[in-house]
């Protein structure tokens, strides 16, 4: 007569459970390290004048360059007001991540007149926001002809709210800092090439040009600052 006792199945699924659970962390891969150039407090301007910011170089980096950092999940859209004029192309990513930081992000691509005419002329749809501006949406083979062109000026959009505190953690003081038309805050950093507009009611916008730029005198030779993991 066989008198070992079984052991109840929930047991043996619990012990296998944990066996499992064991072996996924221990082979569980590192994270990936974020390159510290990618951070949005290191814009920077180089000795050639260029300006990098998030792992981009503006005026010279590409829609393509973008997407291979950052996902292919992104729109294009037309942008210009009621009477068709002030006329934009803009690349819209929803979602994007550099390291622990979770935002959107907005490209604006640098075209011709005479293309973005063009790109006009070939739109789908035509919207109109609640702010009067008109979206022209755009066909696929339409959007794919101006993936190599060059991006002139980035603009990010973070979840989590920006205290004034962690601003000048991250950015250092402001160069100068004045309330606008739009009556928010725009708070300028020269060496960044960046104008933030602080909004205390929704996320603020990082704005990345090179019509923002340092005055001669200032060296730029600052060492990247690495990501906190706080």
């Amino acid at each position: 007569m066989n008198t070992h006792k079984k052991r109840p199945t929930f047991w043996l699924i619990l012990i296998g459970s944990i066996f499992v659970l064991a072996l996924l962390i221990t082979f569980q891969p590192e994270r990936e390290k974020v390159n510290p150039n990618h951070l949005p407090w290191n814009a920077h301007y180089d000795e050639t004048g260029q300006l990098h910011a998030l792992g981009l170089v503006l005026n010279k980096s590409t829609l393509r360059d973008a997407m291979d950092l950052y996902g292919k999940d992104v729109e294009v859209k037309i942008f210009s007001s009621q009477n068709d004029e002030n006329k934009s192309i803009e690349a819209y990513f929803p979602v994007m991540y550099i390291g622990a930081i979770k935002a959107a992000l907005a490209l604006k691509i640098e075209l011709s007149p005479e293309e973005l005419e063009q790109a006009y002329n070939e739109g789908k749809a035509i919207t109109t926001n609640p702010s009067g501006t008109r979206e022209i949406s755009l066909y696929t083979a339409t959007i794919a002809k101006y993936f190599d062109h060059p991006l002139s000026s980035i603009t990010l959009l973070p979840r989590k709210h920006l205290t004034e505190q962690a601003i000048q953690k991250r950015f250092g003081e402001a160069d100068k800092k004045e309330i606008q038309s739009d009556r928010l805050p725009h708070w300028f950093f020269y060496e960044k090439g960046l104008e933030m507009i602080i909004d205390d009611e929704g996320p603020e916008a990082l704005q990345y040009s090179t019509s923002i730029r340092p005055t001669p005198s200032v060296k730029q030779t600052k060492m990247p600052l690495q990501e906190s993991s706080k």
